[in-house]
């Protein structure tokens, strides 16, 4: 594996001292507390708007839930130089390791998004 590869899943925690035991079986959520995709014109103006900024947010690097629920309302938590993390948390889900070198544009294209979603 390369250093600047990123690394998810058991791949990302194998080096923490602290192992996460696996259950069993996986009981099934009932279905009042399942999340709906999102979806909506609110919804897709947020991605649209990260996509041509080439912008990340912690909402979908780390697998959020309530991701259609933010999104919709316009609200989003943007992650800063790249979508990898330098630390090993087990409980997230953000992909860990080498950042890559900083994007030249990214604080511009962040406070263009900023002004486009009305945040």
């Amino acid at each position: 594996m390369s250093a600047s590869e990123k690394q998810t899943g058991t791949a990302k925690t194998a080096r923490n001292p602290i192992k996460i035991v696996p259950l069993q079986q996986r009981l099934r959520k009932p279905e009042w507390i399942r999340v709906k995709p999102g979806s909506g014109s609110g919804y897709n103006d947020v991605k649209r708007i990260l996509r041509e900024n080439q912008l990340h947010t912690v909402c979908e690097e780390a697998s959020c839930p309530n991701i259609g629920e933010c999104f919709s309302k316009g609200t989003a938590t943007f992650m800063i130089l790249g979508d990898v993390c330098t630390r090993r948390c087990p409980f997230c889900d953000v992909a860990h390791g080498k950042p890559q070198p900083p994007d030249a544009g990214e604080p511009e294209n962040l406070a263009r998004s900023i002004g486009l979603l009305k945040l």
